[in-house]
């Protein structure tokens, strides 16, 4: 009995950790849902170059280089979006698009600088880990507010932030970046 019980044990942690994802339940009370399941593309608008740059393997989104970058099917206006992120090496490239095509750096040397606004915002490579280690990112943006946690760390916060809506998106610009937990809660819009 404690055997089978052992044995169904494993295969059931092998199943969970084979797909990456996890809402905790304080974020499942919160309203946040996956943008990415661990298993596919749903829910990402593809082509027959995403082959090319990116796989679903081990329940990771992983970008294997090229230069065919993914945007979710739907379009976002007020939302926190969290994620996790590892680079494979050193010299990582590659971006976090929000409300269309406003990137959010994941250059090394400029990791965390919002490219619409260099203005306000600055890299923040020192908030980073090093390559083969997760990072963690939170992303909050409400109307002209839009702000950056790095591995907890507030890394900037402007309210200037002039897009309104767009799609969520992943730059692939020549560099294995290992994607997990990419999780996202829609505000209300403030009436």
């Amino acid at each position: 009995m404690n055997r089978m019980f052992l044995i169904a044990a494993a295969f059931l942690t092998a199943a969970v950790v084979s797909h990456g994802q996890e809402l905790s339940e304080a974020e499942k009370k919160d309203g946040f849902r996956l943008l990415f399941d661990g298993k596919s593309f749903e829910g990402w608008k593809t082509s027959d170059k995403t082959p090319k740059s990116w796989k679903v393997e081990g329940g990771l989104l992983m970008l294997t280089g090229g230069n065919s970058h993914l945007f979710t099917k739907d379009s976002f206006e007020n939302f926190v979006l969290r994620l996790e992120w590892r680079p494979a090496k050193k010299g990582y490239n590659s971006g976090l698009f929000i409300r269309g095509n406003n990137q959010i750096q994941m250059q090394q040397q400029n990791c965390g600088q919002l490219m619409s606004n260099t203005k306000d915002t600055k890299g923040v490579p020192k908030l980073h880990k090093d390559p083969g280690e997760w990072n963690e990112w939170e992303v909050v943006c409400v109307g002209s507010k839009a702000s950056l946690k790095v591995n907890g760390t507030l890394a900037w916060e402007i309210e200037t932030f002039k897009a309104k809506t767009g799609t969520i998106g992943i730059e692939a610009e020549g560099s294995a970046i290992d994607f997990k937990n990419v999780r996202i809660k829609v505000l209300e819009k403030k009436k």
